[in-house]
C-alpha cells in the first residue's frame, strides 16, 4: 500500500513530533491509507481523509474487526497515542493530530461515555460554508489541524 499523504508529511522540512518510521498497513480501510506509523517516542494511527463532492470537509473512516467479525470504533485504551489524519485538497496539505483524549472527547473513541463512530467528517480550517454542526465540529477540531501548506 501507498502512503502518499504521509509520505508527502515526511519529506516536510523540520518534520514535526519527531522522527518518522515506515508506516505498517492494516487490513481495514486501505482506500484511506490506513496504517500505524512510530513517530519520535510514539506508535500513531494514520489515515488520509476523502474530500466529497457534496459536502465540505473530508470523511475518514476510523474502523476495526472485534474478534467476531462485526466491525467497531476503537476504544478509548486503544494502545496508540492517537490519529493522524492527513487532507489534501488540491494544492492545499494538512494534518489534524488527536491524541486518544480528543478522540474520546470528540466521541469518536469508544468510551463508557460515547459508543464511538466508524467514521468522521473533519473540517480543516480552510473549509468555508459550513451549515452551524459543521461550523461546530470545526470549532472542537480546530485545535488539533496544522496547515502544511498549499494556497
Amino acid at each position: 500500500m501507498n502512503f502518499t499523504a504521509f509520505e508527502r508529511f515526511a519529506t516536510l522540512p523540520g518534520v514535526r513530533w519527531g522522527t518518522p518510521g515506515v508506516p505498517t498497513p492494516e487490513e481495514q480501510n486501505s482506500e484511506y491509507e490506513s496504517g500505524a506509523v512510530r513517530l519520535g517516542d510514539a506508535q500513531w494511527r494514520i489515515r488520509t481523509a476523502r474530500i466529497t463532492p457534496t459536502k465540505p470537509g473530508a470523511f475518514v473512516a476510523v474502523w476495526q474487526r472485534n474478534p467476531t467479525g462485526a466491525t467497531e470504533p476503537f476504544g478509548a485504551d486503544d494502545p496508540a497515542a492517537g490519529l493522524l489524519v492527513f487532507v489534501v485538497d488540491e494544492e492545499r496539505f494538512g494534518v489534524f493530530k488527536f491524541t486518544t483524549a480528543e478522540l474520546c472527547e470528540l466521541g469518536v473513541s469508544r468510551s463508557a461515555v460515547h459508543p464511538g463512530k466508524r467514521g468522521f467528517r473533519v473540517y480543516p480550517a480552510w473549509s468555508t460554508g459550513l451549515n452551524r454542526a459543521a461550523a461546530r465540529t470545526q470549532a472542537a477540531q480546530a485545535a488539533a489541524f496544522h496547515d502544511l501548506g498549499g494556497n
